[in-house]
């Protein structure tokens, strides 16, 4: 793994991670944030919000979306929305970086994220510290705001047996005609087209698998998978966000009680192929 301090005009100061496989930049003045993925040399497959702010993804109190990969912690509430505008640190060890944020002074948490090169992969292994006097219940959550005009498919293989293990949950209008949508019989396939209805889907994908295709590049991002009964939101383990500006394809770890001091955690790993 290479790694460098890259001054940008958009995100200011960048760690700039590489190997022969991916290109990652994190961003070092805000987040935690991953701003850039990449296969080497080819452009960006994250969404970067314009600097103007003209994509209404900000909140009154100085939350902005920035695009790229965050950490949140599952469910979502108005509590997810602390601006998270502050500088963050980190250490390199060998192939992998530690990425820590300052304490969320609203969920009481300290996140840290660890990025790892390894064998043609990067691996991110996500940590979330309850800070609180009080147990805290929640899941690890990767979120993966991406570039719009791309293809995804989730793995949404059932099981035999007499009992449902196929899990699909709707959020706001969300219907299953929508035409972003195509059910197999082991995956759901979703294209990010112009419809300007928000969509918002939950799955238990089994395995955890999904692929991005766009800007000529392939992104399959695999994580562990858990009997259905562990996880939040009805069973879901992977959801799916589509607006007329970008898609994000999200990763949840499984529903966790954290003592005081204790942590929820979670792991996604990325693979990059050119198409």
């Amino acid at each position: 793994m290479n790694s460098e301090i890259r001054t940008t005009q958009r995100w200011g100061k960048v760690l700039w991670l590489w190997d022969d496989h991916a290109e990652v930049g994190i961003a070092l003045e805000f987040g935690i944030r991953v701003v850039h993925l990449s296969c080497p040399g080819m452009e960006n497959l994250y969404y970067v919000q314009p600097a103007d702010l003209s994509d209404n993804f900000v909140t009154e109190k100085g939350w902005r979306l920035h695009g790229g990969h965050r950490m949140w912690l599952a469910p979502e509430s108005d509590q997810s929305y602390c601006p998270d505008n502050d500088p963050i640190s980190y250490t390199l060890e060998g192939n992998s970086v530690l990425v820590t944020q300052e304490p969320d002074p609203w969920l009481q948490l300290r996140k840290r994220l660890r990025i790892t090169f390894e064998n043609g992969t990067v691996r991110l292994d996500h940590s979330f510290e309850n800070l609180s006097d009080e147990t805290r219940t929640g899941a690890s959550w990767g979120v993966n705001t991406l570039d719009g005009g791309g293809e995804a498919e989730i793995c949404f293989a059932g099981e035999r047996g007499y009992n449902p293990k196929r899990v699909i949950s709707l959020w706001g209008l969300t219907n299953l005609h929508d035409p972003r949508l195509h059910f197999t019989s082991d995956r759901l396939k979703a294209t990010h087209l112009q419809v300007p209805e928000y969509l918002k889907i939950g799955l238990y994908a089994n395995p955890g698998k999904a692929i991005l295709r766009n800007k000529g590049q392939q992104l399959t991002i695999t994580f562990d998978t858990q009997p259905l009964e562990c996880y939040m939101d009805n069973g879901c383990n992977f959801e799916l966000y589509m607006c007329t500006k970008f898609m994000e394809l999200e990763t949840l770890g499984v529903r966790t009680e954290m003592q005081p001091g204790g942590t929820a955690s979670h792991t996604e790993v990325w693979q990059l192929s050119k198409l």
